[in-house]
C-alpha cells in the first residue's frame, strides 16, 4: 500500500503551521525558563526549532502549478524566486536587526541561524532566476511542453 506524502499547498494551512510552530516554539522556551535551563541552553534549543520548521516546511509546503507528489529539488525551498528573496530579507532583518538590537544580549546562535536560512532562501531563489533565463524548467517543475492539452481551446479544432 502506498501513501500519499503529506503536502501543505492553502495558505492558510501555511499560515496554520507557521503560528503553530511559533506557539510551541514560544510555550517550550517559557516550560525551559520557568524549570531554571540556562538562557543559553533556552536559545539553542530555540534556534534548533527554529531550523527544524523551516526545514520541514521548505519539504512540504508547495505553491501554485507546482507538482504535489514530487519531492523538491533538494536545493528548492519555494515555488518561486520572489517569495523566495522576500522570505531572505524577512529572515537578515529578523537574524541581524530582532534578535541583535532587541534582545537584552545578543542571541547570536538565533542572529546566526537566521541569516543561514536566508541565505539558503536567497541561493535557492538566484537559482530559480538563473533557470528561467537559461529557459530551462526547475526541477519539479511542470514544462509546459509536458503539459496536455485539455482540449478546451476552440480554435485548435
Amino acid at each position: 500500500m502506498q501513501t500519499k506524502p503529506w503536502r501543505i499547498t492553502t495558505a492558510q494551512a501555511k499560515v496554520g503551521y507557521v503560528v503553530a510552530s511559533a506557539v510551541v516554539e514560544v510555550l517550550v522556551v517559557l516550560l525551559l525558563l520557568a524549570l531554571d535551563v540556562s538562557p543559553s541552553a533556552v536559545g539553542l534549543l530555540g534556534a534548533l526549532w527554529f531550523l527544524a520548521t523551516v526545514l520541514v516546511g521548505v519539504r512540504v509546503f508547495r505553491g501554485p502549478g507546482e507538482p504535489v507528489a514530487p519531492p523538491r529539488a533538494w536545493w528548492r525551498m519555494t515555488a518561486g524566486p520572489v517569495v523566495g528573496y522576500l522570505l531572505a530579507a524577512y529572515f537578515v532583518a529578523d537574524g541581524v536587526v530582532a534578535r541583535g538590537l532587541a534582545a537584552e544580549r545578543l542571541d547570536l546562535g538565533g542572529a546566526v541561524v537566521s541569516v543561514l536560512v536566508a541565505a539558503a532562501y536567497a541561493a535557492s531563489s538566484t537559482a530559480l532566476v538563473v533557470l528561467r533565463v537559461q529557459g530551462r524548467p526547475a526541477p519539479g517543475s511542470v514544462s509546459p511542453a509536458r503539459v496536455r492539452d485539455s482540449g478546451s481551446d476552440p480554435a485548435r479544432g
